[in-house]
């Protein structure tokens, strides 16, 4: 059996067995060699990115929510909280709730950088709701989507977790929305089209939830952990809209982001 080459623990002789006639190194080159690999591999630690650069709160403009970059649940994720001073009044919150008041706040996260008209966004949400709003919230989170560069016209769709497995035949058919800021959100479309722009979800608070939106023109197919759940035939803000996307937070919620993938066509 043949010897391996030794490399004593001072780098700087190497001892080759007897009866070898390959090529010898010199010692400078063998140096150079070494030094070159330790700064590859130096240089490659620096420049490798983040895994998940979305949960950078650097990337984000917030418009009446709190955010910042956590680690929760055993995940990177963006938390994102409704920011309740912004929205004083409880009068108006409540009605806002119930579907008594046009006052519905605007609660967004814009992705600064981001450009959507068609294409998949994706992402893992765990929707957590604020004590003091007493039973009141539902735990609404989701996705907004074609946003207006002053974030005041935008398409959405967000869960109700706190309606996924209620006994209440009527709440469960909310757990899932369409809405379409500022001027078609859930009681407009109660009222107008029943049952069309919400349905039913198996989803729960304090638990992650992987939501798919799939939007073409003036169609979006949505998945919630990866199962058809609702289709929207016709968007209210039309085929040819484009925007950025943004995470979205109703009252009384905190919701974690983590995993966000957007792929436009």
């Amino acid at each position: 059996m043949k010897e391996h080459a030794a490399l004593d623990c001072r780098c700087d002789s190497i001892t080759y067995p007897s009866g070898y006639s390959g090529v010898r190194p010199s010692r400078p080159l063998f140096g150079m060699v070494f030094a070159w690999t330790l700064l590859s591999v130096s240089i490659g630690n620096l420049i490798t990115p983040p895994a998940s650069s979305f949960e950078n709160v650097d990337r984000y403009q917030p418009s009446g929510v709190l955010i910042e970059q956590v680690e929760y649940e055993g995940r990177a994720a963006t938390a994102v909280e409704f920011e309740s001073h912004a929205f004083r009044d409880w009068t108006g919150i409540l009605g806002t709730i119930i579907g008594l008041s046009p006052d519905t706040p605007n609660s967004i996260a814009l992705v600064i950088d981001s450009d959507f008209a068609n294409g998949t966004i994706e992402v893992d949400l765990y929707s957590t709701i604020a004590k003091k709003m007493l039973g009141l919230s539902r735990g609404f989170a989701g996705i907004a989507f074609r946003v207006s560069d002053d974030m005041e016209t935008y398409e959405v769709v967000y869960v109700r977790p706190a309606n996924g497995r209620v006994e209440s035949e009527v709440r469960r058919s909310h757990a899932l929305q369409y809405a379409a800021h500022p001027d078609f959100h859930f009681d407009v479309s109660r009222k107008e089209s029943p049952g069309v722009y919400e349905t039913a979800a198996d989803i729960g608070l304090d638990e992650w939830i992987r939501l798919r939106i799939e939007v073409e023109g003036d169609r979006a197919s949505v998945f919630v952990n990866d199962e058809s759940a609702l289709d929207v035939v016709a968007l209210k803000l039309g085929a040819d809209r484009r925007g950025r996307i943004a995470l979205w937070v109703g009252i009384g919620t905190k919701a974690y982001f983590s995993n966000l993938t957007v792929i436009a066509k």
